[in-house]
This record gives C-alpha cells, sequence and structure tokens, in this order.
C-alpha cells in the first residue's frame, strides 16, 4: 500500500514565496528591458498584401504632370517616377512581352501609317503584352491607345450580334433577307419590316463576316429594340470606366432618338459609337474568354528605390458581357471573317503548318472619322491554343493613301506570340 507524502503549511508557505519572487524578477527585467531597448525594424516581407489598389495607383499616375506633347510615362518608356504621398521614388515594372512589343514597334515604324495603334492582351488574365503607337499626320498630342476614342465602326457589329444571340434572336445559320447593296444603310433598307427591291438571303455567319449593314441595322429595328441594344453596349463597356492601373479614355454609343438612329448605331455606320484601342482589345478579349470581360493592367508590380512593393498587379473582371454558350457562337463568326470575310486576304495561307492548330477570330471596321479627319480601318480580334488567348486591337487612319492594312499587322501579331521559338512568361 502506497504512503503519500505529507506537506507542511510551513513549506507550503516557503514554496508560495519563491514562486513570487522569481515571477516578480523576471517580468520587472523584461519590462526594464522592453522601455530602454531601441524598437526592431521587422523586415518587409514581399508576401505580405500591397498597399496600392488598383484605383489609387491610377489615380496617383493620373495626377502627374504631362509636360510638352509627349509623355514618356504614357509611351511607357519611363520607369522611375515620383508619385504624390510617396516619399520615395517609385520604380514601374511593365507588364509587357518584350518579343510581341518589340514587333509591334519595328512594324509601324516599317509601313508608316499616318497613325497606327497595336494592342496586344492576354484574354485570361488582362495582362498587356504590348501597346505601341506612332502618330505621323494628325493632331493628337497624347497616346492614342489610351487618350483618344474613335469610331467603332463596325467592330460595333460585335456587341449587336452579342445581343441577338443571347436574346434568341438569331444564330450562326439563321436565314436573313436583305435588300441593297452590303455597306449602304439607306432608310428603306431599315425601315420598312417587309424587305423589297433587289432581295437575297443570307445566313447571320455571313452576313457578319462580310459586314453587311442592313442585316444588323434591321435585327436591332424588328428583333431587338433601344433598350437591349443599350444594356448590351453597357455590357460590352461603352459608357462604363475601364478599371486599370493606367488611366484610359471612356468609350461612348449612341443614344439614338428613332429607329434609323438605332440601326446606324447596331451596324456601326455612326460617329457616335466610339472606343479607344484597348477597349477594342477587351472586347476581342471577352469572346475569347468564354463572355467575361478582364480588366487590362499594364504593370506586373510598383516598387520604391528602396526595393519595398508597393503595387503588385491580380487579375481581376472587369464584367461578365455574355454567357459561354454565347461567347461561342460569336467566336464562329469572328472565325468566318478571317476565314471568308472581310480579312481573308490578310490571313491567306496563315493556318497552314505551324499555325495550323490556332483558332483565330475577328472584326474589321472601316469609316472616316469626321472629328480627326482621316480614314479609319479597325481589326480587333482573338488567337488560341492550348489554353492560351491572345486579344489583339490594331488601329490605323490615313488621310490619302493607305500603307499597310490592320488586318494584317494582327496577322504578324498572332504570328509573334505564338512563335514555336518564342519562350512564353506567363508570370505576373
Amino acid at each position: 500500500m502506497a504512503v503519500k507524502k505529507y506537506t507542511s503549511p510551513r513549506r507550503l508557505k516557503r514554496l508560495g514565496f519563491l514562486a513570487a519572487f522569481f515571477a516578480i524578477f523576471f517580468v520587472g527585467g523584461w519590462w526594464i528591458g522592453l522601455q530602454s531597448h531601441t524598437p526592431v525594424a521587422f523586415k518587409w516581407n514581399p508576401f505580405a498584401p500591397a498597399l496600392l489598389t488598383k484605383a489609387e495607383i491610377r489615380e496617383k499616375i493620373k495626377s502627374l504632370p504631362q509636360p510638352g506633347k509627349k509623355s514618356e510615362l504614357y509611351e511607357f518608356k519611363q520607369n522611375e517616377v515620383e508619385l504624390p504621398g510617396i516619399e520615395e521614388p517609385v520604380i514601374l515594372d511593365y507588364a509587357f512581352d518584350p518579343a510581341i512589343q518589340s514587333m509591334s514597334e519595328d512594324l509601324l515604324a516599317q509601313y508608316k501609317p499616318d497613325l497606327g495603334v497595336m494592342v496586344a492582351m492576354d484574354a485570361s488574365t488582362g495582362r498587356i503584352l504590348a501597346m505601341a503607337g506612332q502618330n505621323r499626320a494628325f493632331e493628337i498630342e497624347g497616346n492614342p491607345a489610351l487618350e483618344y476614342t474613335f469610331p467603332s465602326a463596325s467592330v460595333f457589329k460585335v456587341v449587336t450580334a452579342a445581343a441577338a444571340i443571347e436574346e434568341r434572336k438569331a444564330n450562326p445559320h439563321t436565314m436573313i433577307a436583305y435588300a441593297g447593296r452590303n455597306h449602304t444603310l439607306y432608310k428603306y433598307q431599315v425601315l420598312k419590316e417587309r424587305v423589297s427591291g433587289w432581295i437575297r438571303q443570307i445566313s447571320f455567319k455571313e452576313a457578319f463576316a462580310k459586314s453587311i449593314n442592313t442585316v444588323f441595322g434591321r435585327l436591332a429595328v424588328f428583333e431587338l429594340g433601344k433598350e437591349p441594344m443599350r444594356m448590351f453596349s453597357n455590357r460590352f463597356g461603352y459608357g462604363e470606366a475601364i478599371q486599370s492601373d493606367f488611366p484610359v479614355i471612356e468609350s461612348r454609343a449612341a443614344d439614338p432618338a428613332n429607329e434609323y438612329q438605332l440601326a446606324e448605331m447596331a451596324s456601326g455606320y455612326t460617329q457616335e459609337n466610339v472606343m479607344s484601342p484597348i477597349h477594342g482589345a477587351m472586347i476581342a478579349a471577352a469572346v475569347a474568354n468564354d463572355g467575361v470581360m478582364m480588366q487590362p493592367y499594364f504593370l506586373n508590380a510598383a516598387y520604391l528605390k528602396s526595393g519595398k512593393t508597393i503595387y503588385r498587379s491580380e487579375p481581376s473582371v472587369q464584367s461578365k458581357v455574355m454567357s459561354p454558350e454565347t461567347a461561342g457562337e460569336l467566336r464562329t463568326l469572328m472565325q468566318a471573317t478571317v476565314m471568308s470575310g472581310t480579312s481573308r486576304k490578310a490571313f491567306h495561307g496563315f493556318f497552314r503548318g505551324k499555325f495550323s492548330e490556332l483558332e483565330v477570330g475577328g472584326k474589321t471596321g472601316h469609316l472616316t472619322d469626321r472629328n480627326h479627319k482621316g480614314r479609319i480601318d479597325w481589326f480587333v480580334g482573338f488567337a488560341q491554343a492550348h489554353g492560351r488567348k491572345i486579344a489583339v486591337s490594331v488601329l490605323t487612319m490615313h488621310k490619302k493613301y493607305w500603307t499597310v492594312k490592320s488586318s494584317y499587322l494582327a496577322r504578324r501579331a498572332f504570328e509573334t506570340a505564338f512563335s514555336p521559338k518564342k519562350v512564353v512568361k506567363n508570370d505576373l
């Protein structure tokens, strides 16, 4: 049988005094040391959250003065800046892909359009892979890709086509009757419900590929109406602020007052639908990205000169434009443009050999810009293969003579982006 050990009250009292003494000794020593010691400067953790949001860094960049007609900052040739509210110089790490950026600059220098802009964008993330521009003949002082809008022309047919498909008014195989020439838009062609005159039947896919104004005007007047057209233009970013780390001018859609103006809006046969080249790339990217439009970003990150990160980009959604099913049917329409439509010549022979697996689509647009007094040529489109999706927006504008077509410049961009020799960098 075990015997319990007896502890006297006197011994318990001694143990209590000893415990209290050591507690006072250690706690007191810690407090004295804390008061006399210099505070520890903790080393910066690179995985800590960024200090600035996308909106905050955009506003700081927007507030910087822009001396002279050309700004090295807005041409993305200035890496070190002084941002308001930040005591140290800030280093900007641009997100551009060197191969695509260099190719874009070289092509514009080679072909010398009166005005030319090339934008390439990763459709899945919003990363701007390239943005090059030059202006030889127009009174435009800033960067035409960011700070100016131009008539969308027939590129706006992408919006109308998406509305017609999503509202189940048409699909690629729907047969549509129309009268007159392909690229005219007279009132007798679009305001009479019963088609008369030189009547033809055409599939919706072919009408998109050949950019037939009457078909899209009639769809808006007799099938869609003003409210769906307004809603889908907003979804595609017209009249909406573009959430980017650099300030981008807002695009604008027409506000039709009658049915004929609605037909003009839907077909792009108007000066009232205007967009920036950046927005053009976003439209094409949304089609490639199953209807999700991503926010564009020009910066991987921004650092203090001492090394600390103050901003880091992350892919963010601008808006959900349409359903994945609608986007899939729209890709079918845009593929027809390069295979048999208005840009077939520029892509002749492209799908042989090393680019045979690429899925490529686009939309062209042509119109005289009355504001800038030049003839516009647009191509917005996408190329994708093996999970990689690249969107491009190319704008050229000329006063008298064409030196290069936008569709051809887009083709060269796709060739560079998907070249087997190119090492692809997808990291943010």
